[in-house]
């Protein structure tokens, strides 16, 4: 690009976009900056420069400049500002970026109970803040009480018990976790099951 249509002092044609990706991803920030003379693009984070290096790589394409951080975690999460800077002036464009918890699939399960016996349903679910589980059944929430038991095993496994069940347990049971990163909510169905009855002969 002819920098002598864009002389002075920094200008940004393009800003980097905001947007979200999972845990263990890769993001690329990018913007197209001029300016005369060619100004210095530096990236940072809080107030803490970077620097290619490690999961960070910094790049330009002629006014076109790159921040790409790979392989990325939730403390990766937060505002990147791209600052440009030459002997006439100072432009900067601030970013966001959201790095979330990966959506497992979602399958479900057949439980196969005897009227009367007990039923155990279980769901591993892992995250930081560690999640909170709601159990629920069809649309409903489920609480605890005389036949509906609910903890966390040794394993973490988190536990849904249904005692001495009975035909108006039949239907699909999902566990649904949620946790706060940063101040991103994040909520997901985690595991389904479909509780039927068999007959004892």
């Amino acid at each position: 690009m002819d920098q002598d249509l864009f002389g002075g002092a920094p200008r940004f044609l393009t800003r980097p976009k905001a947007f979200s990706l999972s845990v263990g991803r890769d993001a690329t920030l990018s913007c197209t900056v001029v300016g005369t003379p060619v100004p210095a693009v530096t990236w940072e984070k809080g107030k803490l420069h970077i620097c290619t290096g490690g999961r960070f790589k910094t790049a330009e394409d002629g006014d076109v400049y790159r921040l790409t951080i790979y392989d990325l975690t939730l403390d990766d999460s937060g505002q990147y500002m791209c600052r440009a800077k030459n002997t006439v002036g100072e432009a900067y464009a601030a970013v966001t970026l959201k790095v979330g918890l990966p959506e497992p699939g979602v399958f479900t399960r057949t439980c196969m109970v005897t009227e009367g016996k007990h039923a155990k349903l279980s769901c591993f679910v892992t995250g930081h803040p560690k999640p909170q589980i709601i159990w629920r059944k069809d649309r409903g929430n489920i609480s605890e009480g005389r036949r509906h038991i609910m903890y966390e095993d040794q394993a973490e496994n988190f536990i849904l018990k249904i005692l001495y069940c009975k035909q108006s347990d039949n239907g699909l049971y999902t566990c649904n976790a949620s946790n706060m990163a940063g101040q991103t909510y994040s909520s997901y169905t985690h595991s389904c099951f479909a509780i039927c009855f068999k007959r004892d002969f």
